[in-house]
């Protein structure tokens, strides 16, 4: 039982260090509609676009800060979008 225990301990910290490391890196959206589907042009340095409004409006941020920036315009958090 108290391997079983300790294995648990090790591989609940090992995932909560995976998420502190994941949320970690920062994240690329687009300051016009705020979306996360960045593409960068082939070939052309520093040409960032939104695949979603095509706008060249690129901002870089941690993940919780977009969130709070999604939660203000739109109102619900990105995973909990509303199906219609």
């Amino acid at each position: 039982m108290k391997g079983e225990e300790l294995m648990s301990n090790s591989c609940t910290s090992k995932v909560r260090y995976a998420k502190e490391v994941y949320d970690s890196i920062p994240v690329f959206y687009c300051k016009q509609c705020l979306s996360l589907r960045i593409k960068s042009v082939p070939g052309v340095a520093n040409m960032d676009y939104c695949d979603e409004c095509n706008s060249t409006n690129i901002e870089q941020t941690s993940i919780e800060e977009w969130e709070d920036l999604y939660q203000r315009r739109y109102g619900h958090r990105f995973l909990e979008k509303p199906i219609y």
